[in-house]
């Protein structure tokens, strides 16, 4: 699809597919897509399951792997899969290098291991053990997988490992990562795959403050369908997974936010229906569902109370919008309850929550009275599962319990601590256990366990999940419409094709029509064939902008960017007030421009909170070209910033605090940066210029810094060697801006060979 040697497509974009248009996709029993099961919720329809093992004896072991993580597993199609981090220590200087996060797969029945997928880390704070946060889900349909990288890489495989499809949430998207490694696992739900984030984006999502969002893309392709923010400023990146329900007729998306609340959305259209506040910080809890009523928990700061955490129940059929405020939406709460990792579990009328100190409580769902309580340790994150009678419950501290509970209290049938693989003291286990015929998977910070009976019988164990809600009925009144792809990115001479959805009232798809396309001002030399966008060959400077569709008084938009072939070069002449390049993801207000020494150039101030920026330029799939910028930076109060660019994921960087300049990728770990002195002063003009170069799986990466005004060195100042390559990458800016710095001349060229 793009086709020079700097922006190509290293994925088969080729497939092709029809969006379901309703009805819900039947889920075997047998398998575990989703990290709390085929229900979403924690709950297993199947019976003969252990109520006791030991790795010490074999006692019903299955089989066990080296392979450990803090994700919990998926099981599909007699498959187990884990997205964790590599063994390689990045506290050994031999094996830092290869630190890398991976995708597992192995053999249900035997635990041979049938493949992985290695893959860099970058441009992120997150460290090494919160590495492989979010699980995986898989697709019953397809038997495709999908995976959501610490670095932002939401990728979709087939079976056997093939990537079918892959978006770079932050260079396309403009993804926050933070460093705290929260990283929201996606979910499947008909057609769709689902994925929420925090971030910053361009023209109308440019704007500060980021706001958690859903990205829904066909699961087939990867198309982007539509975005939905229903949410407020974030107080922290979080994990909570939606879950999809039907309620009150409608199927809806619902799940807990940056923000504080929970939100339940349409999960066709991503339309916003209610809302509730709770706490003052982010919610990590996932949501559960009986009837009509919303469990959800949190473990700090509530809205209305000095208390630390709480327990609520919701009836969200008592109206739309916020329903923070309304007298009935609250059917009870139960403060002071830390409950801000875990996620609930409802069975049989019964709420269990793990409290983030290791205490498990049996609730009355409809009444909120505690029926019980039992201690299962210090410290609860993985969420407990329900299956056969018994909850199968973790605590971090390696213990893990099957309980047999009841209305009246709990029975321990059994309870294993484990110690670490590797060095002194316990395992850790923060993952969620997988169920899926007969075997019960656990996987821990050092190994995965399989467990089961040898000669379960499915036929009589099996199970049958229950079908959802019925919705109520579509109807022919077209209520709004939906112009796919949302967005897109293409280079110049390519084209976008488009089809519009209809839909009623509830969010149900009534039919698909032929657009007639409509690009708005700011795509003005974009003309239009059909259904389709065409882009001009070569236009003479990248566009951002927006194409309509009108349909019987309604009208939709898609976002478009296209981008012209190198060179591209930004001396920002003309820009005023807070412009910024219109295709730069995350540069508006982290750069505005400014007038100095009688020339427009960009500035980054230094501002409160974590001062790292990180500005992308343009397709994650570029690769073979030069960055070059000019730069200077400011000394203020003895302290000045770190100023960089970016080329294919790997960083150039002028450190100012210790007169530095640094190749890196992965600043936590600084996993195969090289470091030389370079004293460089405030207030000085410098040119920056970078390349990488791929030969095989190796990266030879180079970079040159020099004074602005004095002639360009023949040889690279710096270079560094990385035998896991990054193959492709957007180019940008970097800043860590403790003092003020600023940008001009910007160029993006091709690398000479």
């Amino acid at each position: 699809m793009l086709v020079t040697d700097c922006w190509k497509k290293s994925l088969s974009w080729g497939v092709t597919c029809a969006l379901l248009l309703g009805g819900i996709v039947e889920i075997a029993s047998a398998d575990w897509p989703h990290w709390r099961g085929p229900e979403q919720d924690g709950v297993s329809r199947e019976t003969d399951l252990p109520d006791s093992w030991s790795l010490e004896s074999g006692e019903n072991v299955l089989w066990t792997s080296d392979i450990g993580g803090r994700a919990a597993p998926i099981i599909l199609n007699n498959r187990v899969f884990l997205n964790c981090r590599t063994a390689d220590e990045v506290g050994d200087p031999a094996t830092k290098i290869h630190a890398q996060e991976q995708v597992v797969c192995w053999d249900a029945e035997t635990g041979d291991l049938l493949w992985k997928d290695r893959f860099n880390v970058f441009q992120t704070d997150i460290p090494a053990p919160r590495v492989g946060w979010a699980s995986m889900c898989g697709d019953t349909e397809t038997g495709y997988v999908y995976m959501h990288s610490v670095a932002g890489i939401f990728r979709c495989y087939d079976q056997d490992g093939n990537v079918i499809w892959e978006h770079s949430l932050a260079e396309e998207y403009g993804k926050i990562s933070g460093y705290g490694g929260r990283t929201q696992t996606p979910i499947i739900d008909e057609d769709r795959v689902i994925i929420s984030f925090m971030c910053m984006n361009w023209g109308e999502t440019k704007s500060p403050p980021p706001k958690q969002t859903y990205y829904a893309f066909d699961k087939k392709d990867g198309r982007l369908l539509w975005v939905s923010a229903p949410g407020g400023a974030p107080y922290d990146t979080n994990y909570s997974v939606p879950i999809v329900r039907v309620i009150n007729g409608t199927r809806m998306l619902i799940g807990g936010n940056s923000d504080g609340g929970v939100y339940g959305i349409n999960a066709r259209t991503g339309e916003p229906i209610w809302g509730y506040r709770i706490s003052r910080r982010g919610l990590n809890a996932s949501p559960v569902v009986d009837g009509n009523y919303v469990y959800i928990a949190s473990g700090e700061d509530n809205i209305d109370n000095v208390a630390f955490g709480r327990i609520q129940c919701l009836d969200v059929t008592v109206g739309t919008g916020d329903l923070t405020e309304h007298p009935d939406a609250s059917v009870w709460r139960i403060d002071g309850i830390k409950a801000g990792f875990t996620s609930p579990l409802v069975k049989d009328g019964i709420l269990y929550m793990v409290s983030d100190t290791g205490m498990l409580y049996a609730i009355d769902g409809q009444k909120g009275h505690v029926l019980w309580s039992h201690k299962i340790g210090t410290v609860g994150k993985g969420s407990p599962v329900w299956a056969d009678g018994k909850l199968y419950v973790m605590e971090v501290n390696g213990g893990i319990h099957i309980l047999k509970p009841n209305r009246e209290g709990v029975e321990v049938l059994s309870k294993n601590v484990l110690s670490a693989q590797v060095g002194k003291g316990l395992d850790e286990i923060y993952a969620s256990p997988a169920i899926s015929d007969g075997r019960v998977v656990f996987v821990t910070r050092d190994r995965t366990i399989c467990i089961g009976k040898e000669n379960w019988n499915a036929k009589e164990n099996q199970g049958e999940v229950p079908p959802m809600e019925k919705e109520t009925a579509a109807q022919d009144e077209i209520a709004m419409v939906q112009l796919v792809p949302y967005e897109a990115s293409v280079q110049g001479g390519e084209s976008i094709n488009y089809e519009l959805l209809c839909y009623d009232s509830n969010g149900r798809l009534i039919k698909k029509v032929k657009p007639e396309l409509k690009p708005q001002a700011d795509l003005a030399s974009v003309k239009v064939k059909g259904t389709k966008l065409i882009t001009p060959k070569k236009p003479e400077t990248n566009l951002a902008g927006h194409v309509t569709a009108e349909f019987e008084g309604m009208s939709a938009t898609s976002r478009v960017r296209v981008y012209a072939p190198l060179p591209w070069k930004w001396d920002f002449t003309g820009y005023e007030e807070k412009a910024v390049p219109g295709t730069w993801v995350r540069a508006f207000l982290a750069l505005q421009p400014e007038e100095l020494d009688g020339d427009t150039v960009m500035k980054s101030s230094a501002g409160k909170g974590r001062p790292s920026t990180y500005i992308w330029l343009g397709p994650s799939e570029m690769s073979g070209y030069t960055i070059q910028s000019d730069v200077m930076g400011r000394d203020e109060r003895f302290r000045m910033p770190s100023i960089g660019i970016t080329c294919q994921r790997y960083n150039l960087i002028l450190k100012g605090n210790n007169s530095s300049l640094t190749i890196q990728s992965w600043a936590p770990h600084l996993r195969m940066a090289v470091e030389d002195r370079y004293n460089w002063e405030p207030d000085i003009w410098y040119t920056m210029k970078m390349k990488v170069e791929v030969h095989g799986e190796e990266a030879k990466i180079y970079g040159k810094v020099w004074p602005r005004d004095e002639e360009e060195p023949k040889g690279w100042t710096i270079t560094a060697t990385d035998p896991h390559a990054n193959k492709e990458g957007s180019p940008g800016l970097y800043n860590y801006s403790l003092a003020d710095c600023y940008y001009d001349n910007v160029i993006i060229t091709k690398s000479e060979k």
